[in-house]
């Protein structure tokens, strides 16, 4: 597994990866944007880079094509490929503005402290102590600047927010969660409104087209939904562009919620619920960590009209640490976890626990819905915004 990263000096909130440009938000509150493109251009005037700093931070998906595989299939291609990535591997660089000159711009928001960025559809939603709030930006433009200014969407703490279907949902602690249903007016018909939800939220995730409630870090809590087809008619009008061309759009939860707790009931494997030490779920499977360092992979199987049962366990060994926040990957087709520990950043793949970073950390990101960036990780810290890209060469 090779493990490549560009740094981004400077005292930053945030970073999100989004349609070809690195989106920071500084102590300032200024959005500072950094084009990716002409970093790995630029990066790629050493010939002996060839295009990995492009395949890695700029196009992944190229890694996953024919066209790749068969340019690999050449012993000679293959050792050319793998020098440039020990190359870039072996130097740390820098992105600095006297480097490339990214764009900046003022936030112009009221707040103290902001908890959390996140890009969907086109739009910024920025949680932070004051509320939540979004910017629409006009991505298509070559120096992206705000289409209006910042709204404020809510009064709350904003502590965490989730996308998907046309749906944003941002979780406020004691003041529950609040789900902003089909907020670009995607549906076949007028179904865009919110709903509030007053249970405890510290997270949310999304579970095929449903959604997973967090009232604590081990406590699931599964919201059913109502969805409906996209509207291409309205998807190709400017102000409702479906920049995630997604084909469903989530319109309704349904008033029941059904506890995932009972799913760890029957696990068996030496497993026991004062043993769990924090749970997470992606679209199809929940994952476990215990005390005791080991990490479960349960498969769900979603009824139609049923609460979702387990199809099988996996059960792996060697988690040290104990989590506080777990996120998905995909590397070279196949899955992979970025974990945060109390010691360290963690990659969780093939079967084996890589040491990714050792420090504390602001936030992390990953990008697994995006077509682009699935293999890469952003890590803010208190001086640099670091992005690391891996790349399996065992696949």
């Amino acid at each position: 597994m090779k493990v490549v990263s560009l740094s981004f000096p400077g005292r930053f909130e945030d970073a999100f990866l989004y349609m070809g440009r690195l989106f920071t938000i500084t102590e300032e509150q200024s959005v500072r944007v950094y084009d990716m493109e002409y970093i790995v251009n630029k990066l790629e005037d050493d010939k002996a880079l060839l295009d990995a700093p492009t395949l890695l931070f700029f196009r992944n998906d190229w890694i996953d094509s024919e066209r790749f595989r068969h340019r690999l299939g050449d012993e000679s291609n293959r050792k050319a490929f793998l020098r440039a990535i020990d190359k870039l591997e072996s130097e740390p660089i820098q992105i600095t503005t006297d480097y490339v000159h990214p764009i900046e711009w003022d936030l112009k928001i009221t707040a103290d402290v902001l908890l959390d960025l996140n890009i969907y559809n086109g739009r910024a939603y920025i949680g932070s102590n004051k509320g939540l709030y979004h910017l629409d930006l006009d991505w298509e433009a070559e120096s992206i600047t705000p289409i209006a200014k910042a709204q404020k969407r809510l009064d709350a703490k904003c502590v965490h927010t989730t996308a998907k279907y046309g749906t944003v949902n941002a979780s406020c602690g004691s003041e529950g969660w609040f789900s902003f249903l089909d907020d670009f007016e995607l549906g076949i018909s007028n179904t865009r409104k919110e709903k509030h939800v007053p249970e405890y939220s510290l997270r949310t995730n999304w579970l095929y087209f449903d959604i997973v409630n967090y009232h604590t870090t081990t406590s699931p809590t599964l919201f059913g939904s109502v969805r409906t087809a996209s509207s291409q008619a309205l998807s190709e009008s400017k102000n409702n562009f479906n920049f995630e061309q997604e084909s469903w759009i989530v319109t309704d939860l349904e008033d029941e919620e059904v506890s995932l707790d009972s799913l760890f009931d029957n696990l068996n494997q030496g497993f026991s619920l004062e043993n769990l030490q924090f749970v997470y779920n992606s679209s199809q499977t929940l994952f476990l960590s215990t005390y005791d360092g080991y990490l479960f992979a349960l498969r769900l199987k979603r009824g139609s009209c049923s609460a979702p049962t387990v199809s099988y366990v996996r059960k792996f060994e060697g988690l040290r640490g104990l989590v506080s926040s777990l996120h998905t990957v995909s590397l070279g087709g196949r899955p992979g976890l970025v974990l945060e520990t109390d010691e360290q950043i963690i990659l969780f793949a093939r079967r084996r626990f890589i040491p990714l970073f050792h420090d504390e950390v602001i936030s992390i990101r990953t990008f697994p819905r995006s077509q682009h960036y699935r293999n890469v990780v952003s890590i803010t810290t208190s001086d640099e915004v670091i992005l690391i890209a891996i790349f399996d060469d065992e696949a």
